[in-house]
Protein backbone atom coordinates (compact mmCIF):
# COMPACT_ATOMS: atom_id res chain seq x y z
CA UNK A 1 0.00 0.00 0.00
CA UNK A 2 2.71 2.44 -0.98
CA UNK A 3 2.03 5.83 -2.47
CA UNK A 4 4.14 7.70 -4.99
CA UNK A 5 4.02 11.48 -4.62
CA UNK A 6 1.17 12.74 -6.74
CA UNK A 7 -1.30 15.58 -6.58
CA UNK A 8 -4.88 16.46 -7.21
CA UNK A 9 -4.66 14.97 -10.68
CA UNK A 10 -5.42 11.56 -9.19
CA UNK A 11 -8.85 12.63 -7.92
CA UNK A 12 -10.50 11.57 -11.21
CA UNK A 13 -9.19 8.04 -10.54
CA UNK A 14 -10.97 7.99 -7.18
CA UNK A 15 -14.05 9.31 -8.96
CA UNK A 16 -13.86 6.40 -11.39
CA UNK A 17 -13.59 3.90 -8.54
CA UNK A 18 -16.33 5.39 -6.38
CA UNK A 19 -18.70 6.87 -8.97
CA UNK A 20 -21.75 8.40 -7.27
CA UNK A 21 -20.33 7.50 -3.84
CA UNK A 22 -17.40 9.91 -4.12
CA UNK A 23 -19.07 12.75 -2.21
CA UNK A 24 -20.17 10.72 0.86
CA UNK A 25 -16.77 9.04 1.09
CA UNK A 26 -14.92 12.37 0.96
CA UNK A 27 -17.39 13.76 3.50
CA UNK A 28 -16.43 10.87 5.79
CA UNK A 29 -12.78 11.86 5.45
CA UNK A 30 -13.15 15.54 6.35
CA UNK A 31 -13.68 15.15 10.14
CA UNK A 32 -10.21 13.60 10.25
CA UNK A 33 -8.36 15.57 7.56
CA UNK A 34 -9.91 19.01 7.75
CA UNK A 35 -10.21 20.82 4.43
CA UNK A 36 -9.12 18.45 1.69
CA UNK A 37 -6.00 19.43 -0.24
CA UNK A 38 -5.20 16.49 -2.53
CA UNK A 39 -5.58 12.75 -3.13
CA UNK A 40 -2.92 10.27 -4.17
CA UNK A 41 -3.34 6.76 -5.50
CA UNK A 42 -1.52 4.05 -3.56
CA UNK A 43 0.08 1.09 -5.30
CA UNK A 44 0.86 -2.40 -4.08
CA UNK A 45 -2.56 -3.77 -3.14
CA UNK A 46 -3.90 -6.48 -5.45
CA UNK A 47 -7.49 -6.71 -4.23
CA UNK A 48 -8.76 -3.23 -3.36
CA UNK A 49 -8.28 0.25 -4.76
CA UNK A 50 -6.43 2.34 -2.17
CA UNK A 51 -5.99 6.10 -2.01
CA UNK A 52 -4.51 8.45 0.54
CA UNK A 53 -6.66 11.54 1.11
CA UNK A 54 -4.78 14.57 2.43
CA UNK A 55 -6.15 17.59 4.20
CA UNK A 56 -4.91 20.53 6.21
CA UNK A 57 -5.18 18.53 9.46
CA UNK A 58 -3.69 15.24 8.27
CA UNK A 59 -4.36 12.27 6.04
CA UNK A 60 -6.51 9.14 5.95
CA UNK A 61 -6.57 6.08 3.72
CA UNK A 62 -9.62 5.18 1.60
CA UNK A 63 -9.97 1.55 0.59
CA UNK A 64 -12.56 0.55 -2.03
CA UNK A 65 -13.41 -2.92 -3.32
CA UNK A 66 -14.80 -3.27 -6.82
CA UNK A 67 -16.33 -6.05 -8.91
CA UNK A 68 -12.82 -7.04 -10.06
CA UNK A 69 -9.54 -7.18 -8.17
CA UNK A 70 -7.56 -3.97 -8.48
CA UNK A 71 -4.48 -5.56 -10.07
CA UNK A 72 -5.67 -8.97 -11.23
CA UNK A 73 -8.22 -9.93 -13.91
CA UNK A 74 -10.34 -11.83 -11.40
CA UNK A 75 -13.99 -11.11 -10.62
CA UNK A 76 -14.94 -10.61 -6.98
CA UNK A 77 -17.88 -9.58 -4.84
CA UNK A 78 -17.34 -6.01 -3.63
CA UNK A 79 -19.51 -6.73 -0.58
CA UNK A 80 -16.65 -8.88 0.73
CA UNK A 81 -15.06 -5.69 2.03
CA UNK A 82 -17.39 -6.22 4.99
CA UNK A 83 -15.25 -9.22 6.00
CA UNK A 84 -12.12 -7.09 6.05
CA UNK A 85 -14.05 -4.44 7.96
CA UNK A 86 -14.83 -7.05 10.63
CA UNK A 87 -11.20 -8.18 10.66
CA UNK A 88 -9.85 -4.65 11.06
CA UNK A 89 -12.37 -3.74 13.74
CA UNK A 90 -11.52 -6.88 15.69
CA UNK A 91 -7.73 -6.58 15.38
CA UNK A 92 -7.61 -2.85 16.11
CA UNK A 93 -9.84 -3.40 19.13
CA UNK A 94 -7.43 -6.01 20.49
CA UNK A 95 -4.15 -4.35 19.48
CA UNK A 96 -4.71 -0.68 18.60
CA UNK A 97 -0.97 -0.01 18.33
CA UNK A 98 -0.53 -2.60 15.55
CA UNK A 99 -3.54 -2.07 13.26
CA UNK A 100 -5.27 0.88 11.60
CA UNK A 101 -8.61 2.04 12.91
CA UNK A 102 -11.71 2.03 10.74
CA UNK A 103 -12.94 5.63 10.91
CA UNK A 104 -15.92 5.08 8.63
CA UNK A 105 -17.46 2.13 6.82
CA UNK A 106 -19.71 2.88 3.85
CA UNK A 107 -21.13 -0.49 2.77
CA UNK A 108 -23.13 0.97 -0.12
CA UNK A 109 -19.87 2.32 -1.56
CA UNK A 110 -17.93 -0.84 -0.59
CA UNK A 111 -15.47 1.55 1.03
CA UNK A 112 -13.66 2.14 4.30
CA UNK A 113 -11.87 5.19 5.67
CA UNK A 114 -8.87 4.19 7.79
CA UNK A 115 -6.26 5.88 9.92
CA UNK A 116 -3.00 6.36 8.05
CA UNK A 117 -0.42 4.13 9.80
CA UNK A 118 2.43 4.91 7.39
CA UNK A 119 4.14 7.91 9.01
CA UNK A 120 6.82 8.05 6.31
CA UNK A 121 4.33 7.16 3.52
CA UNK A 122 6.44 4.08 2.71
CA UNK A 123 5.98 0.36 3.21
CA UNK A 124 8.69 -1.92 4.54
CA UNK A 125 8.87 -3.36 1.03
CA UNK A 126 10.01 0.02 -0.29
CA UNK A 127 12.74 0.19 2.31
CA UNK A 128 13.88 -3.38 1.55
CA UNK A 129 14.16 -2.49 -2.13
CA UNK A 130 16.90 -0.06 -1.07
CA UNK A 131 18.60 -1.77 1.88
CA UNK A 132 18.77 -4.89 4.02
CA UNK A 133 16.45 -5.48 6.90
CA UNK A 134 17.91 -4.96 10.36
CA UNK A 135 17.94 -7.49 13.19
CA UNK A 136 15.96 -5.00 15.28
CA UNK A 137 13.21 -4.80 12.64
CA UNK A 138 13.02 -8.58 12.38
CA UNK A 139 12.88 -9.02 16.15
CA UNK A 140 10.16 -6.36 16.36
CA UNK A 141 8.16 -8.17 13.69
CA UNK A 142 8.52 -11.54 15.38
CA UNK A 143 7.38 -10.08 18.69
CA UNK A 144 4.43 -8.28 17.07
CA UNK A 145 3.26 -11.36 15.17
CA UNK A 146 3.35 -13.41 18.36
CA UNK A 147 1.22 -10.75 20.08
CA UNK A 148 -1.32 -10.95 17.26
CA UNK A 149 -1.55 -14.73 17.49
CA UNK A 150 -1.92 -14.67 21.28
CA UNK A 151 -4.64 -12.02 21.07
CA UNK A 152 -6.73 -13.84 18.45
CA UNK A 153 -6.42 -17.38 19.84
CA UNK A 154 -9.82 -18.92 20.45
CA UNK A 155 -11.81 -16.43 18.39
CA UNK A 156 -14.43 -17.74 15.92
CA UNK A 157 -14.03 -17.58 12.11
CA UNK A 158 -14.88 -14.35 10.30
CA UNK A 159 -16.89 -16.10 7.61
CA UNK A 160 -20.05 -18.04 8.38
CA UNK A 161 -21.21 -21.54 7.43
CA UNK A 162 -17.81 -22.97 6.59
CA UNK A 163 -16.83 -20.01 4.44
CA UNK A 164 -13.56 -19.62 6.30
CA UNK A 165 -12.57 -23.20 5.48
CA UNK A 166 -13.38 -22.58 1.82
CA UNK A 167 -11.39 -19.34 1.83
CA UNK A 168 -8.39 -21.11 3.30
CA UNK A 169 -8.55 -23.89 0.73
CA UNK A 170 -8.98 -21.56 -2.23
CA UNK A 171 -6.79 -18.60 -1.29
CA UNK A 172 -4.21 -19.47 1.36
CA UNK A 173 -3.66 -22.89 -0.13
CA UNK A 174 -4.95 -22.73 -3.70
CA UNK A 175 -3.37 -19.43 -4.77
CA UNK A 176 -0.32 -19.84 -2.57
CA UNK A 177 0.99 -23.19 -1.34
CA UNK A 178 -0.58 -25.34 -4.03
CA UNK A 179 0.23 -22.90 -6.85
CA UNK A 180 3.45 -24.73 -7.76
CA UNK A 181 1.60 -28.03 -8.14
CA UNK A 182 4.19 -29.97 -6.12
CA UNK A 183 3.00 -33.06 -4.26
CA UNK A 184 5.07 -32.15 -1.19
CA UNK A 185 3.22 -28.83 -0.89
CA UNK A 186 -0.12 -30.60 -1.09
CA UNK A 187 1.04 -32.68 1.87
CA UNK A 188 2.15 -29.46 3.59
CA UNK A 189 -1.43 -28.15 3.40
CA UNK A 190 -2.75 -31.38 4.94
CA UNK A 191 -0.18 -31.17 7.73
CA UNK A 192 -1.08 -27.55 8.48
CA UNK A 193 -4.74 -28.52 8.79
CA UNK A 194 -3.86 -31.33 11.18
CA UNK A 195 -2.07 -29.02 13.63
CA UNK A 196 -3.90 -28.31 16.89
CA UNK A 197 -4.94 -24.80 17.83
CA UNK A 198 -6.35 -23.52 14.58
CA UNK A 199 -7.28 -19.85 15.01
CA UNK A 200 -7.50 -16.53 13.22
CA UNK A 201 -4.30 -15.79 11.28
CA UNK A 202 -3.43 -12.77 9.13
CA UNK A 203 -2.78 -14.73 5.94
CA UNK A 204 -0.74 -12.08 4.06
CA UNK A 205 2.12 -10.95 6.30
CA UNK A 206 4.53 -9.54 3.74
CA UNK A 207 6.65 -6.37 3.46
CA UNK A 208 4.18 -4.50 1.24
CA UNK A 209 1.60 -4.82 4.03
CA UNK A 210 3.84 -3.59 6.83
CA UNK A 211 5.10 -0.31 8.22
CA UNK A 212 8.11 -0.27 10.54
CA UNK A 213 8.69 3.47 10.44
CA UNK A 214 9.39 5.59 13.50
CA UNK A 215 10.09 2.53 15.66
CA UNK A 216 6.50 1.29 15.36
CA UNK A 217 4.96 -1.76 13.74
CA UNK A 218 1.73 -1.71 11.74
CA UNK A 219 -0.05 -4.45 9.80
CA UNK A 220 -2.46 -3.51 6.98
CA UNK A 221 -4.47 -5.27 4.26
CA UNK A 222 -6.45 -7.85 6.23
CA UNK A 223 -8.24 -9.25 3.16
CA UNK A 224 -6.79 -12.70 3.85
CA UNK A 225 -7.55 -13.12 7.56
CA UNK A 226 -8.88 -16.65 8.08
CA UNK A 227 -8.95 -19.57 10.49
CA UNK A 228 -5.77 -21.56 10.09
CA UNK A 229 -2.47 -22.52 11.67
CA UNK A 230 -0.31 -19.68 13.10
CA UNK A 231 2.65 -21.48 11.54
CA UNK A 232 1.33 -20.37 8.14
CA UNK A 233 1.85 -16.70 9.06
CA UNK A 234 5.33 -17.40 10.40
CA UNK A 235 6.36 -19.29 7.27
CA UNK A 236 4.80 -16.64 5.03
CA UNK A 237 6.78 -13.86 6.70
CA UNK A 238 9.98 -15.91 6.71
CA UNK A 239 9.60 -16.59 2.98
CA UNK A 240 9.38 -12.89 2.21
CA UNK A 241 12.38 -12.13 4.39
CA UNK A 242 14.34 -14.64 2.29
CA UNK A 243 12.83 -13.31 -0.95
CA UNK A 244 14.00 -9.76 -0.27
CA UNK A 245 17.55 -10.87 0.55
CA UNK A 246 18.27 -13.22 -2.34
CA UNK A 247 20.85 -10.80 -3.72
CA UNK A 248 22.45 -10.34 -0.28
CA UNK A 249 22.38 -13.85 1.23
CA UNK A 250 25.03 -13.21 3.87
CA UNK A 251 22.27 -11.60 5.93
CA UNK A 252 19.77 -14.47 5.73
CA UNK A 253 20.80 -16.56 8.74
CA UNK A 254 21.07 -13.74 11.33
CA UNK A 255 17.88 -12.02 10.15
CA UNK A 256 15.87 -15.25 10.14
CA UNK A 257 17.16 -16.11 13.61
CA UNK A 258 16.18 -12.65 14.90
CA UNK A 259 12.66 -13.00 13.49
CA UNK A 260 11.97 -16.56 14.61
CA UNK A 261 13.60 -16.38 18.03
CA UNK A 262 11.62 -13.22 18.80
CA UNK A 263 8.40 -15.01 17.82
CA UNK A 264 8.98 -17.63 20.54
CA UNK A 265 11.65 -16.21 22.86
CA UNK A 266 11.12 -18.90 25.51
CA UNK A 267 12.24 -21.55 23.02
CA UNK A 268 15.02 -19.91 21.02
CA UNK A 269 16.14 -22.07 18.12
CA UNK A 270 12.82 -23.98 18.01
CA UNK A 271 12.65 -23.43 14.27
CA UNK A 272 15.95 -25.08 13.34
CA UNK A 273 14.49 -28.56 13.09
CA UNK A 274 10.95 -27.65 12.00
CA UNK A 275 10.50 -29.21 8.57
CA UNK A 276 6.88 -28.06 8.29
CA UNK A 277 7.83 -24.41 8.76
CA UNK A 278 10.56 -24.89 6.14
CA UNK A 279 8.09 -26.44 3.68
CA UNK A 280 5.59 -23.59 4.16
CA UNK A 281 8.32 -21.01 3.54
CA UNK A 282 9.52 -22.89 0.44
CA UNK A 283 5.98 -23.03 -0.95
CA UNK A 284 5.44 -19.31 -0.41
CA UNK A 285 8.79 -18.55 -2.03
CA UNK A 286 7.83 -20.54 -5.12
CA UNK A 287 4.47 -18.77 -5.21
CA UNK A 288 6.18 -15.38 -5.24
CA UNK A 289 8.97 -16.34 -7.63
CA UNK A 290 6.61 -17.84 -10.18
CA UNK A 291 3.92 -15.13 -9.67
CA UNK A 292 1.66 -16.79 -12.22
CA UNK A 293 -1.60 -15.53 -10.68
CA UNK A 294 -0.80 -12.96 -8.02
CA UNK A 295 1.73 -10.32 -9.16
CA UNK A 296 4.72 -9.46 -6.98
CA UNK A 297 7.45 -7.19 -8.32
CA UNK A 298 10.79 -9.02 -8.60
CA UNK A 299 13.30 -8.76 -5.77
CA UNK A 300 16.30 -10.29 -7.59
CA UNK A 301 17.60 -10.59 -11.17
CA UNK A 302 15.71 -13.18 -13.25
CA UNK A 303 18.71 -15.54 -13.42
CA UNK A 304 19.06 -15.52 -9.63
CA UNK A 305 15.33 -16.05 -9.13
CA UNK A 306 15.39 -19.03 -11.50
CA UNK A 307 18.33 -20.60 -9.66
CA UNK A 308 16.53 -20.20 -6.36
CA UNK A 309 13.36 -21.68 -7.83
CA UNK A 310 15.24 -24.76 -9.03
CA UNK A 311 16.95 -25.11 -5.66
CA UNK A 312 13.60 -25.01 -3.86
CA UNK A 313 12.19 -27.70 -6.14
CA UNK A 314 15.19 -29.90 -5.38
CA UNK A 315 14.56 -29.51 -1.67
CA UNK A 316 10.91 -30.43 -2.10
CA UNK A 317 11.80 -33.38 -4.32
CA UNK A 318 14.24 -34.85 -1.80
CA UNK A 319 12.74 -33.59 1.51
CA UNK A 320 12.17 -33.36 4.36
CA UNK A 321 14.36 -30.33 4.98
CA UNK A 322 14.74 -27.67 7.66
CA UNK A 323 14.88 -23.89 7.79
CA UNK A 324 18.71 -23.89 7.85
CA UNK A 325 18.60 -26.10 4.74
CA UNK A 326 16.29 -23.60 3.07
CA UNK A 327 18.51 -20.65 4.01
CA UNK A 328 21.60 -22.49 2.85
CA UNK A 329 20.00 -23.31 -0.50
CA UNK A 330 18.96 -19.69 -1.03
CA UNK A 331 22.44 -18.51 -0.09
CA UNK A 332 24.26 -20.94 -2.33
CA UNK A 333 22.36 -20.19 -5.52
CA UNK A 334 22.27 -16.42 -5.06
CA UNK A 335 25.23 -14.36 -6.33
Amino acid sequence: MSAPPTGEGTVPDLTRVLGPHLVPVLDACRPHTGRLTHVEACTGGNVSHVHRVHGEAGSVVVKVRGHRFARMPIATDPALIAVEHRALTLHHGLLPDLFPQVLAFLPEAHAMVLTDVFPDRRTWRQHLDERCATAEECARLGTALARVHRATAGLPPLREAGGDDLFRAEHAYGYCLRAAGHRALDETCHRLDSLPGRQLVLGDVCPKNLSLAAGRTAFVDLDNVHHGAPLFDVGYLLAHLVLHHLARPVHLHPLAAALLDAYTPAAAGWWRGDDLLAAVAAGVLLYRLEASTVPYPPTAPPATAEKVRRGLLRLLDTGPFTVPDLLETAGQVAP
